[in-house]
């Protein structure tokens, strides 16, 4: 039953905050938005202090998110063979570092080569099979042919001269994270790099969280400088008001927890996939 709940949660999670955000603006139809007559000190208190309550409840959101994510049924599985293709792997272990070498020579050759093709030029001409730049003549038409194809025409040509420059310069610089043994048999998540594995979940949530500082500060603030005291009666406008921003952070910390749970269960997930791939690959070129 629970897993049922949650999974019709999930699939149903953009309806559910259409739902919400609904929910708001049929009650801002309860009350007049109007100025509080609140000191400047009053309004920065009160402002502070939803702001901490809105991260509170995002980063709960968030970490619930990474939490259903990594209890995922694809997920655990994935962990799992994962575990078990890195233990088929240990006896061969010292000839993993081989392997990721040629893979890290074949990738670069694979990046180089499509960067020198968009600008028409052949990457046998600038690298050997080693990777090594043997070859910046980039000039593709001399200044003679560029001064006898006419005003228009040259100024094409020159264009052309300059595309194969800035590829030869991008080909060159190209900058590839290693592949290495322990990125394959460790955690990780990036697919901008083919062998840049990213961040783990820890890295993730602490990315999410990097206003962490800022918020007890701000905490800080609130609790130090600030006083309270009791109303002399209940505004129920102000409750409203109140329960109008809760509804607000709650739609906020909801996307917060799906997008999390879609990076732990998609994005995470695949590249722990791309290890398993690259894993298999070594142990069939044994």
């Amino acid at each position: 039953m629970k897993k049922g709940f949650t999974e019709i949660f999930y699939k149903n999670i953009h309806y559910i905050t259409v739902i919400l955000i609904s929910l708001i603006y049929i009650g801002g139809s309860m009350i007049m938005i109007s100025k509080t007559g609140r000191t400047v000190a009053e309004i920065v208190g009160t402002g502070l202090l939803s702001m901490v309550v809105g991260f509170l409840i995002n980063g709960l959101f968030r970490q619930i998110g990474i939490r259903r994510g990594d209890e995922d049924e694809k997920m655990q599985a994935t962990t799992n063979l994962h575990a078990q293709t890195v233990e088929k792997v240990l006896p061969h272990i010292d000839k993993l570092d081989g392997f990721c070498q040629r893979e890290n020579q074949r990738t670069r050759k694979r990046l180089r080569s499509g960067i020198l093709l968009e600008a028409g030029m052949d990457y046998k001409s600038y690298f050997d099979e080693d990777g090594h730049q043997i070859s910046t003549n980039t000039t593709l038409y001399s200044k003679e042919e560029i001064k006898s194809a006419g005003f228009f025409g040259g100024i094409s040509l020159r264009r052309k001269n300059r595309q194969r420059k800035k590829a030869l310069d991008r080909a060159t610089t190209l900058k590839l994270k290693e592949l290495t043994p322990a990125t394959l048999t460790s955690w990780g998540g990036k697919n901008e790099n083919p062998f840049d594995f990213g961040k783990s979940k820890t890295k993730y949530a602490r990315g999410q969280n990097a206003t962490d500082i800022i918020l007890r500060l701000v905490m800080a603030v609130v609790f130090g400088y600030f006083g309270v005291s009791l109303v002399s009666e209940i505004n129920v406008a102000s409750i409203i008001w109140n329960t109008l921003q809760i509804i607000m952070y709650l739609c906020g910390g909801v996307i917060q927890m799906y997008s999390a749970y879609v990076w732990v269960t998609d994005t995470y997930r695949g590249t722990i996939v791309r290890k398993i791939d690259l894993l298999e690959a070594f142990l069939h070129s044994i």
